[in-house]
């Protein structure tokens, strides 16, 4: 594994084969001092008990059915006695017939409780955070805000919205909470007296609520709302307004930001900053208008302004670039930076410094460095130049979907603290007004991916490690104290510990990876599914995955890894593959391939299957159309050709700057990293998962790879979520997470039981003597 500010290329000191050394999860004897959230209905379930399930030789049509323990219902503190009947997904036969112990299953999405959005009150003695769960009864989220005083142990459970409460935050006095509450499909903002009485409504938008802030003095509260700014954008539907809103009559579509994944078109709508007295009946001032979304805010330290970044240009909707601005209450607005994308703005506790996030440089695949302005306006200064981490940074899982980055400034005002990528992992780190950095709380063997601080040292953080989805933790000067046990049935379960790789590319790049394997006992060799993440500058790494915790207690191995274009690794590494896509990228995915077959004897050559999402599920229809070796792939939210799907999603400006120029009048250098050109090469039984609301990578794209290869009489297969967005695997109607599962590991098990033709390890891509000559294919 490459240290941190090192050249891509340098040599690891250590074998090919590392073994996890820390696991952060409590001992037996560690688990009795740390006590489970007492919070109901959050508390987790007790485990079910253990079973021995039956495999049957015909594996995708099995009909067995094994009872799912239901999740418990807001009005019980236990599991409710109900039991719902589903179709497990199949396991692979094992050496003694029977799993040693209960691995994961898709249905226990429902057992999950996941814990984010720490925050510490002004002097340090309580914390207030969110606990979400699946509910199975209503098939949506649910959420409680909880607060912990950390002398006494004590906790409490706000009496919320009665749906889905989340986002806390502490008045500077530390006497009341606001927070969103979600009712009738929408985020309002509610606020609790912590002295007693129930908390109190204090918004009703028609179009909900987004992040809030208080003012230093208490008395308002800041927050963004999404504003209908362009009424000619939608034609709406003139008839009575049933209980579901209903689509417009007609779209009117000017400018390329119509659509944001996740919430859908904008019809006219676009995210404004509004200023609310703390108090019930207030009613809401909005501070800026027109046809531009602020994207981040935060108080100056008088009251008097709101720093906030977006981009009030005519014609912002064809870059990227983001301002930061200075907002007056009277709505008068100045810009203080541009020619910049800047984001997650903090005005300095003496007032002097605004800082912010945006890159050094132009072009995709840039670092999120820290920066700081005048706050009268001036010249922008990079504190991490030299810091070669992204100050954004994070690790990919299925339990949750990304968290807004975090910009803390300490009291003195002059040091900073935020969350920064590392090999694997993401870290807690602060840089001085010098530009020197220092570690804060350390995320070796684990993903730090959310914090807040109080006072000068000490830290509230949630972190996950790839056999927790995530607790919360107090650290201070060094030393870290556990608060939470929010999964304590997680320790009745098998799951797999990662082995770590670190392996050399054909040019000599180090690159690293992790291998889930099977429980003790599976049949030998067992089948290998190589997982490819997204971004294409994302990482796996640390951090909890279901899908991957499934597949391994199905029987199947899963090597993923993280290839060059992944964060975590310095800027040159994640921009090596900008602009070449199936390039040197593919070939790294491949040696890793080959690299685990030579080195571990337990797995089979003749059974490999392949999986991905968005880059990843491009790269999965990539390969496929590369080389034969695969036996079954599973392409999520994927792309497939890169001509027709230049233009269509919501993120165009960064296809110029990421994959090159448009397709016109050339298509051909697009068109020839298209995995659908080789699509007459395929042999490999593809399945397709896509839902029908991705704005970011179309679904077009899948209708586009099923027509062709159901038209060459191909074996394909391809699943659409009603509804969904790119972030259906972490985010999505959990029963339609829970689905995904089952048709994942249904499609490897059904496919990957009889083997595939050999493949000396030394084949290699078609694309491999093409990359050597030219140096991208």
């Amino acid at each position: 594994m490459r240290k941190p500010n090192t050249a891509p290329g340098s040599r690891p000191s250590s074998g090919p084969w590392r073994r996890s050394g820390t696991v952060f999860r409590p001992t037996p004897k560690a688990s009795s001092s740390i006590r489970a959230t007492a919070a109901r209905p959050a508390s987790a379930p007790a485990a079910a008990p253990r079973q021995k399930t039956i495999v049957r030789p015909d594996l995708m049509e099995q009909e067995s059915r094994r009872p799912a323990p239901q999740p418990p219902s807001r009005r019980s503190a236990g599991p409710s006695d109900g039991r719902r009947k589903e179709r497990p997904c199949p396991r692979l036969p094992h050496a003694s017939g029977y799993m040693p112990a209960e691995p994961l299953w898709p249905e226990d999405l429902y057992h999950f409780r996941w814990i984010d959005h720490p925050r510490l009150d002004a002097v340090g003695s309580r914390v207030a955070y969110q606990l979400s769960w699946a509910d199975a009864d209503q098939q949506d989220y649910q959420g409680s805000v909880l607060v912990r005083n950390l002398d006494s142990g004590s906790e409490l459970t706000l009496a919320g919205s009665g749906g889905r409460d989340r986002f806390p935050e502490w008045s500077p006095d530390g006497s009341r909470l606001c927070f969103s509450g979600r009712r009738d499909r929408l985020d309002q903002l509610y606020l609790a007296d912590l002295t007693g009485g129930p908390s109190q409504r204090l918004t009703d938008l028609p179009f909900g609520v987004r992040q809030a802030r208080w003012s230093p003095d208490g008395s308002r509260l800041a927050f963004l709302a999404p504003v209908l700014e362009d009424p000619g954008a939608v034609v709406p539907d003139s008839r009575p307004a049933p209980e579901e809103p209903r689509p417009p009559v007609a779209r009117v579509i000017r400018r390329l930001d119509d659509k944001h994944d996740g919430h859908g078109f904008n019809d006219g709508r676009y995210v404004h900053l509004f200023v609310i007295a703390a108090k019930p009946e207030a009613a809401p001032e909005q501070l800026t208008g027109g046809h531009w979304s602020v994207e981040s805010f935060d108080w100056s330290p008088d009251g008097r302004a709101l720093a906030c970044t977006g981009n009030a240009e005519p014609e912002a909707d064809l870059g990227r670039e983001a301002h930061l601005y200075r907002v007056g209450l009277d709505g008068s607005r100045r810009q203080l930076v541009g020619g910049m994308k800047a984001s997650t703005c903090a005005w300095s506790p003496d007032g002097a410094l605004i800082a912010f996030l945006a890159p050094l440089g132009e072009g995709a695949g840039r670092h999120e460095r820290v920066w700081v302005a005048p706050a009268e306006g001036g010249e922008p200064r990079c504190l991490t130049a030299e810091f070669d981490r992204a100050c954004d940074g994070g690790v990919l899982s299925d339990m949750r979907a990304g968290h807004d980055a975090r910009l803390i400034w300490s009291l003195a005002a002059d040091r900073l603290r935020f969350i920064a990528s590392g090999p694997g992992c993401a870290e807690i780190w602060s840089v001085d007004l010098n530009g020197q950095v220092q570690r804060e709380a350390a995320g070796s063997e684990r993903a730090v991916y959310e914090f807040d601080s109080s006072g000068e040292d000490l830290l509230a953080l949630c972190a996950m490690d790839p056999l927790s989805p995530g607790e919360l933790s107090l650290a201070r000067g060094g030393a870290e104290r556990r608060l939470t046990d929010c999964n304590p049935w997680l320790r009745e379960r098998w799951l797999a510990e990662p082995k770590q790789l670190a392996f050399e590319a054909q040019d000599g790049w180090d690159l690293e990876g992790w291998l889930l394997q099977p429980p003790e006992g599976t049949a030998q060799p067992c089948p290998l599914v190589l997982q490819i993440h997204g971004g294409p500058h994302a990482q796996y790494g640390w951090s909890f995955f279901q899908e991957f915790q499934v597949l391994a207690g199905a029987g199947l191995a899963v090597l993923y890894l993280n290839p060059r274009g992944s964060d975590g690794y310095g800027e040159a590494f994640k921009r090596a593959v900008v602009g070449d896509w199936a390039g040197r990228d593919a070939l790294d995915l491949m040696a890793a391939v080959d690299l685990a077959l030579e080195s571990e004897p337990d797995l089979d050559s003749n059974r490999l299957g392949v999986a991905g999402g968005s880059y990843g599920g491009y790269m999965t229809n990539w390969l496929i159309g590369q080389t034969p070796r695969f036996g079954a792939a599973v392409a999520m939210r994927s792309i497939c050709n890169l001509v027709s799907d230049y233009a269509q999603s919501e993120i165009v400006a960064w296809h110029q700057q990421e994959v090159g120029s448009p397709p016109w009048p050339d298509p051909e250098p697009l068109w020839q990293r298209s995995p659908i050109r080789s699509v007459n090469d395929i042999q490999t039984p593809l399945l397709l998962l896509h839902g029908e609301m991705d704005l970011r990578c179309p679904i077009s794209q899948a209708d586009e790879m099923f027509g062709a290869l159901r038209l060459l009489g191909k074996r394909v297969e391809l699943v659409r979520f009603p509804g969904e967005s790119h972030d259906l695997s972490r985010a999505g109607r959990p029963d339609r997470r829970v689905e995904r599962l089952r048709r994942i590991t249904g499609w490897f098990q059904g496919h990957l039981q009889t083997p595939v033709r050999r493949y000396a390890a030394a084949e290699r891509l078609r694309s491999d003597s093409r990359i050597q000559e030219g140096g991208s294919v």
